[in-house]
């Protein structure tokens, strides 16, 4: 026969058990029957109001700022701004002198010389005809108008070649026709000149010659 160990199952005890159920038994009831009481809290409602930052407390009285003393104001006349032509600094008061032009070479004198303009040609070196004075200049006298007894004059334009020969005769004016027609023929017969030049050089031109008819004693 083995001795009981921990592990052998102990005989029971009814009185033992019967304690124990009423206990649990009794605490289950007090459980049951006990009322539990829920403490409601409510925060407390505060006011508020806005306080301006410089305005006293509401609680306390406003003191009014002393009134400044009224002075009396003086209104003198200002002398009127002289315009000068002299500018002055008015931190050293010394005369302010005007920005110059920036010369990039001082104390040297810049000149542009113009382009000299193109040489104007010279005008043309004319000399006008002359009538040769070794030629018989006066016509002969009408003998018509010479037996009438009648004098006058004749103008004539004549054209002067080249060489110096009369190539044209017109009338301007003239006392008769027969002083016209003897101062015409003896132009183109006798009449010599020297021609005109241009630039050395002998050329055509016009000139205009007056012819006189006198009879003489």
């Amino acid at each position: 026969m083995r001795d009981g160990g921990f592990l052998d199952p102990k005989p029971a005890n009814g009185a033992s058990l019967a304690v124990v159920i009423l206990l649990h038994g009794a605490a289950l009831t007090a459980l049951a029957l006990s009322k539990m009481e829920y403490v409601r809290l409510t925060p407390p409602i505060l006011e508020g109001y806005n306080v301006p930052i410089n305005d006293p407390p509401p609680d306390q009285p406003v003191e009014k700022a002393p009134e400044a003393p009224r002075i009396k104001s003086v209104v003198t006349a200002v002398p009127p701004k002289v315009k000068t032509d002299v500018t002055t600094d008015p931190l050293t008061a010394e005369p302010l002198v005007e920005p110059q032009p920036f010369d990039p070479f001082p104390g040297e004198a810049i000149k542009i010389e113009k382009p000299a303009d193109p040489p104007k040609p010279l005008p043309p070196v004319r000399v006008e005809a002359k009538i040769d004075p070794r030629s018989d200049l006066q016509p002969p006298y009408p003998a018509s108008e010479e037996r009438a007894g009648h004098e006058g004059s004749v103008t004539v334009r004549l054209l002067v070649g080249a060489d110096g020969r009369v190539k044209a005769v017109e009338k301007v004016r003239a006392a008769s026709d027969a002083f016209w027609r003897a101062t015409e023929r003896h132009a183109l017969r006798s009449w010599r000149f020297t021609p005109a030049r241009v630039d050395g050089k002998p050329v055509e031109s016009w000139t205009t010659i007056t012819c006189h008819f006198r009879l003489t004693d």
